[in-house]
């Protein structure tokens, strides 16, 4: 099963909760800082959405349900 992960980074307020709960799935980008996605998943080099392993589903749902902003999605296709 396919897992994806979406940062609505219009709606990001930078709070970076989505880092300390998925350090492995989220990094800063510069120059504001708002979440992107770490390169190997990153869907044809986008900064705001990835395919990730099944095994870090987990901490996607954590960094998704601890988002103060609803910024990040997470969906298993």
């Amino acid at each position: 099963m396919v897992v994806r992960v979406k940062i609505d980074r219009q709606r990001c307020v930078v709070a970076h909760f989505c880092l300390f709960y998925a350090p492995t799935i989220f990094m800063p980008s510069l120059p504001e800082g708002k979440p992107a996605v770490m390169e190997q998943f990153r869907i044809n080099g986008k900064l705001d959405e990835g395919i990730i392993p099944d095994s870090l589903y987990e901490a996607a749902k954590e960094a998704e349900k601890n988002c103060p902003s609803g910024a990040i999605k997470v969906y298993r296709e």
